[in-house]
């Protein structure tokens, strides 16, 4: 997930971009990506310690924010006040990205060669056929990263690219252009379906897939300014929706799940935006 300009430790100061990017003409951008952990400090203290910053959203929703994106990360029991449904206890066995719909999820940093150097102090090492400006990393709970080093942003992190498995991906770029508005462009060599703040790369899947739902990356998460009507506009396009719309007066947000043809749960939120 990246900043467009068309548009959830080592605490460091991000600059204003922590917060989402201006929504697509669709009213759309990136939001909170849902995680799940067996062990919540461990998962904490590794996405924390990339560079993401703890953030609270209206007192029930505890974050972590980097420029273009939000990371919700739920520990054992899952359970969240005021969200959506859908929300399964991570079973004994959590399971990672590897086998899923969503392969990894990826960040950019300003400096590859000094983020590795910080974050061995974590003990976050980089897995082994990397690259000078790209490797990947594995979470606790095997949520597969991909960092890439982009020397022209700003901050130190951003959030960057999200790789899906599809079995066709020309269905699946139009599916995300049609229903949230997604612009095709290449980026850094590679064909992505772009929306602010977020970058999806398609690729095609040799066997079957997972959905996502109940792994440890469970949902990508996205913003929409007037969630109840392109709630309206999904259900026209034949898109089933897990929950119906409905606001949080408490929270002053909505929350709505539905999952992709393919397997890759999305909620979408309404309310989000006011985290900085």
């Amino acid at each position: 997930m990246r900043l467009t300009l068309s548009s959830a430790l080592l605490f460091v100061a991000l600059p204003a971009l922590a917060q989402l990017p201006t929504p697509n003409k669709a009213g759309v951008s990136a939001g909170h990506d849902v995680l799940r952990a067996k062990d919540l400090a461990a998962s904490n203290k590794f996405w924390q310690g990339l560079g993401g910053v703890p953030a609270q959203f209206a007192g029930r929703l505890n974050l972590t924010k980097y420029p273009g994106v939000l990371l919700l990360v739920l520990g054992p029991g899952g359970g969240r006040r005021g969200a959506a449904p859908a929300n399964p206890a991570p079973p004994q066995e959590l399971l990672g990205t590897e086998g899923s719909s969503v392969d990894f999820i990826g960040f950019s940093v300003k400096d590859l060669k000094a983020s590795l150097a910080k974050w061995a102090g974590d003990g976050i090492t980089p897995l082994p056929g990397g690259s000078s400006k790209q490797v990947f990393l594995m979470s606790p709970d095997k949520v597969k990263v991909r960092i890439t080093e982009d020397k022209s942003q700003t901050a130190a992190i951003e959030a960057g690219t999200i790789k899906m498995m599809v079995p066709n991906v020309a269905e699946a770029e139009a599916w995300y252009v049609k229903n949230f508005g997604a612009e095709m462009i290449k980026r850094h060599g590679e064909k992505v379906a772009d929306i602010p703040g977020s970058d999806i790369l398609f690729e095609q899947a040799k066997g079957p897939v997972a959905p996502t739902m109940g792994r440890a990356f469970d949902r990508i998460g996205l913003e929409v300014v007037g969630l109840e009507a392109l709630c309206k506009k999904l259900e026209a396009n034949g898109v089933k929706l897990n929950n119906e719309y409905r606001k949080n007066e408490q929270m002053n947000a909505a929350f709505v799940v539905l999952q992709d043809p393919w397997g890759t749960l999305i909620e979408m939120s309404e309310g989000l935006s006011a985290v900085k």
